[in-house]
C-alpha cells in the first residue's frame, strides 16, 4: 500500500474518531444499517438481545450490549477503513479482535454505562493497534490456524489462536 493510501486510511480513522466522540446521544448509523442493523459476521455478533444464544456451532464470539446500534456503525466504519486489506484469510481475526476488545471492556464496567463512548472507544483502539500493524507489515495478520472458543468461570467468552509455529515453540 501506498504512503498516499496510508494517508488516506489514517485520515478515515481520525474521522471515525471525531464522529465517536461528537455523537453523544448514539444516533450515527451506516447505510448498511438498513439491512444488518446489529453486526452480524465473521463469527462476531452484536446484540441488543441479552438473550441471544448462537445457533449452528455456537462459534460465535457475543458482545451482547445496550449499545448494539452504534456498535454497530463503529465496526461498519472501521471495516471501511481496512477494506483494502480484509479477506477470507483475516477476518476472523479482525472481527473477533474487536469483539473481545468490546467484551473486554464491558466485563471491567459493570453495570452497563448509559454512555456508549468508552465502549466504542476500547473497540477503536483495537483498530488503531490493526493500523500500526498495517504500517509496519503493509498487510493485516492472517487469522489463526486453530481458534478454541470458551468461556471463562463467569461466562465471559473468549478466543484463543494457535498457529502452526505455537506447539514447536512450547518444546
Amino acid at each position: 500500500m501506498s504512503h498516499e493510501n496510508l494517508t488516506q486510511m489514517e485520515d478515515q480513522l481520525h474521522a471515525i474518531g471525531r464522529k465517536l466522540e461528537e455523537d453523544v446521544a448514539g444516533l450515527a448509523r451506516h447505510p448498511q444499517q438498513s439491512s444488518m442493523p446489529e453486526w452480524s459476521g465473521a463469527d462476531t455478533v452484536v446484540t441488543s438481545d441479552f438473550m441471544y444464544e448462537s445457533g449452528g456451532f455456537k462459534t460465535d464470539l457475543i458482545v451482547r450490549t445496550r449499545h448494539a446500534r452504534i456498535l454497530t456503525w463503529l465496526i461498519f466504519e472501521i471495516r471501511d477503513a481496512f477494506s483494502d486489506f480484509l479477506d477470507a484469510t483475516n477476518k476472523y481475526d479482525f472481527y473477533g479482535s474487536l469483539g473481545e476488545a468490546a467484551l473486554k471492556h464491558l466485563a471491567r464496567h459493570q453495570p452497563e454505562a448509559e454512555d456508549h463512548r468508552p465502549l466504542l472507544r476500547a473497540v477503536f483502539a483495537k483498530a488503531f493497534e490493526y493500523f500500526a500493524y498495517v504500517q509496519e507489515h503493509h498487510n493485516l495478520p492472517p487469522d489463526s490456524l486453530i481458534v478454541l472458543h470458551s468461556q471463562d468461570a463467569e461466562g465471559r467468552q473468549f478466543r484463543e489462536g494457535f498457529d502452526a509455529g505455537d506447539a514447536d515453540e512450547e518444546e
